[in-house]
């Protein structure tokens, strides 16, 4: 038996479906209020004719991350469990929450996986971890964490999270561990990396920076093939393409029918983070958010695609299957 946290996320939505695909024995951790609905809608994005049946294979089980006694209850039968279940945010007022959330919940059910005897444990976490080398190589699964570097706070609750699961794997707890570049993936369009639609349909600008992509898809294939594998306490990046923030913006506009968008200067961009921090009324936007926008950072999914002879689907096809899924689902014409 599978128990699968975040699974009404982008990420974890998907998962339910393989799941169900694939006739896998899962249930799905929900907090008391989460909507389900998102979960069905996917669904019908991806198997329309199948949907609802598909849907109903689906144990939803009540709890929270910061429940020990639901975690406990969660876990009865379970033999694998895959930890996609975050709190994104680069709001740094949310600090606390995000240490709360990704780190404590992490920690609590971690704990719990070594009692309970688990047989393997999977953890989505994510590339804002991996910190480059001083000579421009492409970034690798050894990379570590700098301290003198600034990162978001999302990025250290992620990095304390992923310290937690390796604690686990030397306390007998075997783990695999995906450290995802931005993922691209249709549903929950005003969360997460679901915003990125919305960005690109009504922003006329764009940051200088690179950064690392995988579609759904994949993320959900490779970490199912590892979970049924031999392979434990290992760790991979999960990036199909390194993409710059103009190609991803442009060829989304472009789906959408709307002129190019224009470049934001590094030296404007760190302006209008400054204004917005003293500004009091205008969303903030951190050092280490602006640092990420204009970043050039790539990465190297060698280790993955050698490990499974695996290939990636190319980001610019990903990106027009959800852009035009974004379109439908959202009515725009």
């Amino acid at each position: 038996m599978i128990l699968i946290t975040g699974g009404t996320g982008l990420a974890g939505s998907y998962f339910l479906l393989e799941f169900s695909r694939k006739n896998k024995n899962f249930k799905a951790l929900a907090r008391k209020n989460a909507s389900k609905q998102k979960v069905l809608d996917l669904f019908k994005l991806y198997e329309p004719e199948r949907a609802e049946e598909f849907f109903q294979r689906i144990e939803w089980v009540e709890g929270d991350l910061q429940d020990i006694p639901s975690l406990e209850s969660a876990l009865e039968g379970v033999s694998e469990v895959y930890h996609l279940a975050e709190k994104v945010s680069f709001d740094e007022k949310k600090a606390d929450e995000l240490y709360k959330i990704n780190v404590e919940g992490t920690k609590n059910l971690v704990s719990l996986c070594i009692d309970k005897k688990i047989n393997k444990f999977c953890f989505a976490g994510n590339i804002a971890i991996l910190d480059p080398k001083l000579d421009g190589t492409k970034i690798t699964e050894e990379a570590e964490w700098d301290f003198k570097r600034l990162h978001s706070d999302y990025a250290a609750s992620k990095y304390g999270a992923e310290m937690e699961v390796w604690r686990g794997s030397q306390e007998g707890l075997n783990v695999v561990i995906v450290n995802t570049g931005i993922v691209l993936g249709s549903g929950n369009w005003g969360q997460s990396c679901g915003t990125l639609y919305d960005f690109a349909r009504k922003s006329i600008f764009f940051p200088s920076g690179t950064t690392g992509y995988i579609d759904v898809s994949d993320m959900a294939e490779i970490c199912i093939r590892l979970m049924d594998s031999e392979i434990a306490n290992e760790r991979f990046i999960l990036v199909s393409e390194n993409v710059s923030y103009e190609k991803v913006i442009q060829t989304l506009r472009n789906i959408f029918k709307q002129k190019n968008a224009r470049p934001i200067s590094d030296f404007w961009l760190k302006k209008i983070a400054f204004l917005s921090r003293i500004q009091p009324f205008v969303p903030s936007l951190s050092k280490a958010s602006v640092a990420g926008l204009t970043g050039k950072s790539e990465y190297s999914n060698e280790k993955i695609k050698k490990m499974l002879n695996y290939e990636f689907q190319p980001i610019e096809k990903s990106l027009e299957f959800h852009a035009k899924n974004y379109l439908k689902q959202k009515k725009f014409k």
